[in-house]
């Protein structure tokens, strides 16, 4: 198996891809936001301009190039490997605003106990018509005929067919006590979306800095995939506050993350309570504490009700409102 470097114009992004791999598969486990439909040779929508290099089929395609295209030396990037260093021509996605609102019905494909209180529940998409969208953005979850919620994805965009979502059990919740307690493999979910602006800035090389409240941690997991995935080599630091009698659910995962990477550190951090008070002290804590901060991209999950709070702390730390997201998941 051979090595290639990757070139896409007119971004100039660069990847590495083998020579058993799709130029298209590569590049999206590479980080970039690359366009595509079916990865299976059916849409047409990964369709890409050779500039220079040469290339090799992989696989057989239903969908049919134009003498055109051909003669334009068009290839679809979902079928065909690198022979050589390529340069091509390829459509990205740069903004939230690119992404077409997207209705796919879904499977439950696995369901997985992370805690006492958190489920994760993976969904798969048909074959044909996996979901476009960006690190750190939602879904609108519909089961059951009227049960929905909004819901973070907490996988990388690299896998539009395989969508991760974080459930927290709540007591008198409808919608978290059918997932608990009779969300089956194979049901049907359709899902709405994606939605939201709580994304990573891949341009930046500035440290980051993450914090999650409880299972808000999922839509952080997200971009830390994401991250990793672009290889960025910046600081990237996790702060994970709890509230009382909560634990983090995916601790072992970010350990080792942190034994793998030399620029990402873990810390948790514990709340008696989730009083004004209480909250704002741990808050300060954690970007007091940060010498860099306002030199740092800051993301944070929060409650709604502490959303306010943080953004006044983060201001009057001096950190430029450019540079801190918070996320704004809508509760339904």
């Amino acid at each position: 198996m051979s090595i290639y470097r990757v070139t896409l114009l007119p971004s100039q992004h660069q990847y590495q891809s083998s020579s058993k791999q799709s130029l298209l598969r590569a590049g999206l486990e590479s980080g970039l936001n690359m366009i595509y439909g079916c990865d299976g040779g059916n849409c047409g929508k990964c369709l890409v301009r050779l500039v220079s290099g040469t290339t090799e089929r992989l696989r057989h395609s239903d969908f049919v190039l134009s003498q055109s295209q051909k003669d334009r030396q068009q290839l679809l990037s979902c079928c065909h490997a690198a022979s050589s260093d390529v340069v091509m021509e390829a459509v990205e996605i740069d903004s939230v605003s690119e992404i077409a609102e997207q209705t796919i019905d879904t499977r439950v494909y696995r369901m997985d106990r992370l805690s006492e209180s958190v489920m994760s529940v993976v969904l798969k998409t048909p074959r044909g018509q996996p979901l476009s969208f960006l690190a750190g953005q939602y879904v609108t979850l519909s089961m059951n005929g009227s049960l929905q919620r909004n819901k973070s994805i907490a996988s990388c965009p690299c896998d539009g067919m395989h969508l991760e979502v974080h459930v927290k059990a709540r007591e008198h919740d409808p919608f978290s006590e059918y997932v608990f307690k009779r969300l089956k493999k194979n049901e049907r979910v359709q899902i709405n979306g994606p939605h939201g602006e709580f994304v990573l800035d891949d341009a930046s090389d500035r440290p980051l800095l993450l914090i999650a409240f409880d299972s808000g941690f999922s839509s952080i997991k997200s971009l830390i995939e994401h991250a990793i995935a672009l290889e960025k080599n910046q600081p990237i630091k996790l702060y994970w506050m709890m509230s009382a009698g909560n634990q983090p659910y995916l601790e072992n995962y970010c350990r080792s993350i942190v034994h793998a990477l030399d620029n990402f550190s873990f810390q948790t951090e514990f709340a008696q309570d989730r009083s004004p008070a209480t909250m704002t002290q741990l808050l300060e804590k954690i970007v007091l504490q940060e010498a860099a901060v306002t030199q740092s991209d800051v993301y944070l999950t929060l409650p709604e009700e502490l959303r306010e709070l943080a953004q006044d702390i983060l201001i009057q730390a001096g950190v430029q409102p450019q540079h801190w997201k918070i996320d704004t998941i809508q509760a339904i």
